[in-house]
């Protein structure tokens, strides 16, 4: 029973390791639109590698280490004043210990769009739905040998801009829904964003990742809370690098994620 629960734990170890890419979205937070014709490219990378995981009862326990490596590209395109179009092709190279499953080639990657619903002078509210691939093996140690399914996300998104002592923030949230196809359970996901200018080149952000699916049959409860520090420096007007890192602080049947992360902006 011991040995199953850690094959759970370890299994979804590759679920709550997918879904960093998103961490990449535009500088004042994914529920804004892009201004018609104009649009934004982010080549990012990230790289986590663990032996611990967040068991049945919420308690970190020691599993096979885990190793992944995600190269992948997010753009974003104004199509018209109220819809952005989103496309976010990746790969993965996933290795874990024998009698587990490496896997290389496609991650979960999306294409979307996003309507605006309602807009101030400071805030907005949107809607967002995406189409995402197939991602890899949901059981790396083998037993299952389920591929995560295609999906569809829903979200709502909300995002206010202000001024806290003389320097530009904003706040973001996004909640929402994805179906899986083949009967696997869906999740919810509730993502956040906060970021401040301390200087005109100089964007921090701090965004937190969660999610919680209620499964049947082999898949089981299981839930995560990540965050990811992170700041962006502008090179020009056109270019910035980001620069952070991501740890799972919390989780129910669910890897502890941990490593840094890099991306390349480029805005038209």
């Amino acid at each position: 029973m011991r040995n199953a629960r850690f094959r759970l734990v370890f299994a979804l170890f590759a679920a709550a390791a997918s879904f960093f890419g998103p961490g990449f979205k535009a500088a004042r937070g994914g529920a804004w639109l892009m201004p018609p014709g104009a649009g934004q490219v982010i080549a990012y990378t990230d790289y986590s590698d663990s032996n611990k995981a967040f068991d049945i009862h919420g308690s970190l326990v020691t599993v096979p280490a885990y190793q992944k490596l995600e190269l992948g590209t997010y753009l974003e395109y104004g199509l018209t004043d109220w819809l952005t179009l989103v496309a976010a092709p990746s790969y993965d190279r996933i290795r874990s210990p024998t009698p587990g499953q490496s896997y290389d080639g496609l991650g979960e990657s999306e294409i979307a769009a996003r309507i605006g619903l309602y807009r101030w002078d400071d805030a907005i509210l949107s809607f967002q739905t995406g189409l995402r691939t197939p991602g890899a093996s949901f059981d790396l140690l083998g037993p299952l040998e389920i591929r995560r399914a295609a999906s569809v996300d829903v979200r709502g998104m909300g995002g206010r801009s202000c001024i806290v002592a003389g320097m530009d923030c904003f706040v973001e949230m996004q909640g929402g829904y994805r179906f899986f196809t083949e009967n696997q359970p869906g999740e919810w996901r509730i993502d956040l964003t906060s970021g401040l200018r301390p200087l005109p080149r100089l964007l921090m952000m701090l965004q937190s990742f969660s999610s919680i699916s209620n499964g049947p049959g082999p898949y089981g409860h299981y839930a995560w809370t990540k965050l990811q520090p992170s700041v962006v420096y502008d090179l020009a007007p056109q270019w910035s690098v980001q620069l952070g890192g991501f740890m799972t602080v919390a989780g129910i049947n669910a890897g502890r994620e941990l490593g840094p992360a890099a991306g390349v902006w480029y805005r038209f």
